[in-house]
């Protein structure tokens, strides 16, 4: 299978590119044969996966965080006519950045050998995506996400984590940020169709679309959350006060959420969102990426990615 690893030596921080001389061993060791590219620049992963697969490659497989990985997805899809560029070419990962929420709803483990096991013995599973249309400022833009998507605090806190320039793992900077967004952001007024209903009014901080079960560094905010059942756990948090706020998200670390105060759940394939005009942007997150803003529409992708995990 022609295979292409992409690496992004900037994930975890820059310790992927510290350690990559290291790991490449083990790479050809238990993989075989592999075409290798490194990533320089935001976007690139998604140029080189793209001109990778118009040229016959098979399989790629990521070597970085939760948003290389969304950036390497994007390659796989034209996104004029938002069709799989070779619907034959499968996708897989491994685990290298600060959130890791995919490597969690995979169950992919730590340990690297393992992991590249995986990889290697695996046989093809049918992934669904999120199909996310958003707002920037050039118009509507659409970008298709593996793990989670969210309107509201969610993308505002993607945006405190990557000002902090974090060099840790694991959640503390998520739980740090989610602190302090709660403190200074106001929930949102709405207006939201959930699939084919009516348009009603809400009043959110956070409203998600959940593939995979964890967000923002181990929260689990969808346990019930399936890979490919062809539908999305929404979960929402309404319009509470900071404390509730906080309480909430430390909880998702620990426990099932559901049921506690100002929190509702449900499932769907399609959730839109309009926010009421004269508030602060409500800024939509994608696997960990913020690069838009409210109205957006997400919904959800059958079966849409092939995934050698």
């Amino acid at each position: 299978m022609k295979t292409l690893v992409l690496v992004n030596p900037a994930s975890a921080r820059g310790k992927t590119g510290q350690q990559w001389p290291r790991l490449e061993p083990e790479f050809r060791r238990i993989l075989g044969d592999f075409e290798l590219a490194t990533t320089t620049r935001a976007q690139q992963a998604t140029e080189l996966t793209r001109a990778a697969l118009l040229a016959g490659t098979e399989r790629v497989i990521c070597v970085g965080g939760d948003g290389t990985n969304h950036e390497v997805v994007q390659g796989f899809f034209d996104p004029q006519t938002r069709r799989a560029l070779n619907p034959d070419a499968c996708f897989a990962f491994v685990p290298r950045g600060t959130g890791r929420d995919l490597g969690r709803s995979w169950q992919m483990g730590t340990e690297l050998g393992p992991q590249l096991q995986r990889i290697a013995d695996s046989p093809i599973h049918q992934m669904d995506l999120i199909s996310c249309e958003f707002t920037t400022a050039a118009g509507l833009d659409w970008h298709v996400s593996l793990n989670a998507a969210s309107f509201g605090q969610g993308g505002d806190l993607v945006h405190r984590v990557d000002r902090w320039k974090w060099t840790g793992g694991g959640g503390l900077p998520f739980v740090l940020a989610g602190i302090e967004g709660a403190m200074f952001v106001k929930p949102w007024e709405i207006e939201l169709r959930i699939d084919d209903g009516p348009w009603e009014r809400d009043s959110v901080r956070n409203l998600g679309a959940f593939n995979g079960r964890f967000q923002g560094g181990g929260m689990e905010f969808a346990p019930q959350a399936v890979l490919n059942d062809g539908v999305l756990e929404v979960f929402a948090l309404g319009s509470v006060g900071a404390v509730k706020s906080v309480a909430v998200g430390i909880a998702s670390f620990y426990k099932n959420v559901d049921g506690m105060s100002g929190v509702w759940t449900r499932q769907a394939r399609r959730i839109e969102v309009r926010p009421i005009s004269g508030q602060a942007p409500m800024w939509v997150e994608l696997d960990g990426e913020s690069p838009g803003t409210a109205p957006a529409c997400f919904e959800v992708m059958p079966s849409a990615l092939r995934v050698a995990l």
